[in-house]
């Protein structure tokens, strides 16, 4: 009888420890998108290379004595990265210059850095938003609109990649396959893996009609966001498994019963589908974007 009791303690032991995290997650985005956060310096020569590398240094040394054991690291901003890639240009705020070379590669030495300092590093990938009519004609050839302008759609004075179009998921897979395969990430975070604020008038009549499928126009865009998440999520952990997927939704999933979203949730605004997310299991986190203040 003590043995029986003994193994079904062991079990119950188990089990709980299989379900839940061996530390809580603590963590921090690291914007480099205009240099909010990171980098402040441009790396034009050898000196101020090894400034803007001890920005970052200095950074991460008081995000450690914080107790932050997660960075989030804004790796893909508005259709270019900070990292050498064979799809997107290298940000200008590294150097000044889009597509220039701040001599060392800055996703390999902040992961590093991460490392060393017993934080996890996550690559934060921006996933439909291109930017601004400006910000797209300064990245010039490099831009996606220009070397893929089937995936991109025009709305309100900004580009975005077209959830809509087949192609639009390989394209991005590829992106974070790249990343996956090229540096010892601990995790691929998405944000904004949603439809603009506003969708009313978002151009996606002639994919609709292509590829509706008999569906309505609200759930077809909520299934092709949830497929493009699904496609993503089985190609990173067919490359390494243990390479965590997170997203940033909106932080309303739904209107309820006693509170109203006043026009603003997830699941009605801007298609994000958490829910089924979930229960398939294509998240291993999620950081819900709380910008909002009562109700």
């Amino acid at each position: 009888m003590l043995r029986y009791i003994l193994c079904i303690c062991f079990i119950t032991h188990l089990s709980t420890a299989l379900s839940q995290p061996k530390h809580e997650i603590r963590a921090v985005w690291l914007t480099t998108a205009y240099g909010l956060d990171w980098p402040k310096t441009q790396s034009t020569s050898s000196v101020s290379m090894y400034k803007q590398q001890e920005e970052v240094k200095e950074i991460l040394d008081k995000l450690k004595a914080a107790h932050i054991n997660t960075v989030l690291l804004q790796t893909r901003i508005r259709g270019n990265l900070i990292y050498r890639s064979a799809y997107e240009s290298i940000s200008s705020v590294f150097t000044g210059k889009v597509n220039g070379d701040p001599g060392y590669d800055t996703l390999a030495f902040v992961l590093e850095e991460c490392h060393k300092r017993g934080m996890e590093c996550h690559a934060w990938i921006v996933v439909f938003p291109l930017g601004t009519d400006k910000h797209v004609k300064s990245l010039g050839k490099s831009s996606l609109t220009q070397k893929r302008p089937e995936l991109c759609i025009p709305y309100r004075n900004e580009w975005f990649m077209n959830p809509g179009h087949p192609e639009t998921k390989s394209y991005l897979l590829n992106l974070v396959n790249e990343v996956v395969k090229g540096y010892d990430i601990d995790g691929i975070h998405f944000d904004y893996f949603r439809y603009p604020e506003h969708t009313k008038n978002f151009p996606d009549t002639r994919e609709f009609t292509r590829y509706g499928k008999g569906k309505n126009l609200d759930e077809w865009r909520r299934d092709n966001i949830t497929s493009i998440l699904r496609h993503i999520y089985k190609g990173v952990k067919a490359i390494k498994p243990w390479v965590k997927v997170s997203s940033s939704p909106v932080g309303k999933f739904q209107n309820t019963t006693r509170y109203s979203s006043n026009s603003w949730n997830a699941y009605n605004t801007v298609y994000q589908d958490v829910n089924t997310w979930l229960s398939e299991g294509l998240q291993d986190q999620l950081y819900p974007m709380m910008y909002f203040k009562g109700n």
